[in-house]
């Protein structure tokens, strides 16, 4: 499956390519940071679904058989950002990890 994690996307919102071959998650009002997959024909073919979780977190999921798989991309923030800011991504990414079956699926952690 050829799937692309991509950061610093710089589209605003959340959302997908008409045709499907893009899905970002986003700031609402700004073109900061920003998180996507850029999906091979197979791979959309494959997906079953997709959680825009934050404008630095995004996962997906994928039937690929025999297994489910389960890719979540982070774009994480940096040194100097404020201790709210990295509390709360740290907290995006076990909610977005909670939302994977740890028990079927393989589970791969993409980003910075």
């Amino acid at each position: 499956y050829g799937i692309i994690s991509i950061s610093e996307v710089r589209w605003i919102g959340k959302g997908e390519t008409p045709n499907g071959d893009f899905i970002w998650s986003g700031e609402e009002s700004s073109h900061m940071r920003d998180v996507g997959f850029l999906l091979s024909t197979q791979a959309k073919k494959a997906l079953i679904g997709y959680n825009p979780t934050s404008s630095r977190i995004i996962s997906a999921r994928f039937d690929a058989a025999p297994f489910k798989i389960s890719v979540i991309h982070v774009y994480a923030p940096t040194s100097s950002s404020s201790e709210e800011d990295i509390e709360a991504f740290y907290n995006d990414i076990e909610e977005a990890s909670t939302k994977t079956d740890k028990k079927k699926d393989i589970l791969i952690l993409t980003g910075d």
